[in-house]
């Protein structure tokens, strides 16, 4: 059982509670071992990122484990000749940056803050420490990378839809956490994307996206903003695909 924590300093550092641990423990940490469960919460410190804040570029060493607390996170691949690309959207109780933790090598994403944002970071060092008690440890973090990767095959997959209308769609609800969320993690109301970098992760032109925005805004679906989009009725939304 979760230990109710107050918050609490130690050489500088802030240290979770209960109502952040509550947050975190989603379907991952929830599935994982109550001892190891409670090891990763209890290694867990809170760090704060401002607005459009880097929390860790491309080809960076450092390796933390984080798990968003509040705020949203923005997720940036650059694998090949493109420039760097929206990839991903994640809020509150997802966790990322497993796979550095698990090889020590440098990262191929790029992550940052939209809003103020608050997250939980456990340094890799931690992690071979716990491991080296319970080897189990990283039985559980490659659970959590099989997690990421399924996210990852079922936007691939949608990308494969031939109907623009429902390829945008169907990528505007993963990046909210309603498709392909196998983390459990709360879907958001509002996605900090805008409508270029939709087009783009939705493999469509400018001018097709704002077609298609305009037309599931005027039937209350959604609502484009600048630098967001809220997504007004779900379900609807998620019935369109298998229309």
């Amino acid at each position: 059982m979760i230990q109710p924590w107050t918050i609490t300093q130690k050489n500088g550092q802030v240290f979770v509670d209960s109502a952040v641990a509550a947050t975190l423990t989603t379907r991952w940490l929830a599935q994982a071992d109550p001892a190891i469960r409670q090891g990763f919460l209890e290694a867990c410190t809170l760090r704060h990122f401002d607005d459009g804040e880097m929390i860790y570029g491309f080809e960076q060493k450092q390796s933390c484990l984080w798990g968003v607390v509040s705020g949203a996170i923005r997720l940036f691949v650059a694998m090949s000749e493109q420039d760097p690309r929206l990839a991903h959207c994640a809020g509150p109780g997802f966790w990322f940056g497993e796979i550095p933790t698990i090889t020590g090598g440098t990262r191929a994403m790029q992550a940052m803050a939209s809003g103020q944002v608050r997250l939980c970071s456990i340094d890799r060092s931690v992690v071979v420490n716990m491991a080296e008690k319970n080897p189990d440890v990283w039985r559980s973090v490659a659970t959590l990378s099989i997690m990421n990767q399924m996210t990852t095959i079922g936007s691939a997959e949608d990308l494969m839809m031939r109907v623009p209308r429902k390829r945008l769609v169907a990528t505007l609800l993963r990046m909210a956490g309603w498709r392909h969320g196998f983390q459990g993690a709360q879907p958001m109301l509002t996605v900090p994307i805008t409508q270029l970098e939709l087009a783009e992760a939705s493999s469509l032109s400018r001018s097709s996206t704002a077609v298609i925005l305009k037309d599931l805004g005027g039937k209350g679906l959604v609502k484009a903003e600048y630098r967001s989009i809220t997504i007004l009725d779900a379900p609807t939304l998620k019935q369109s695909l298998s229309e």
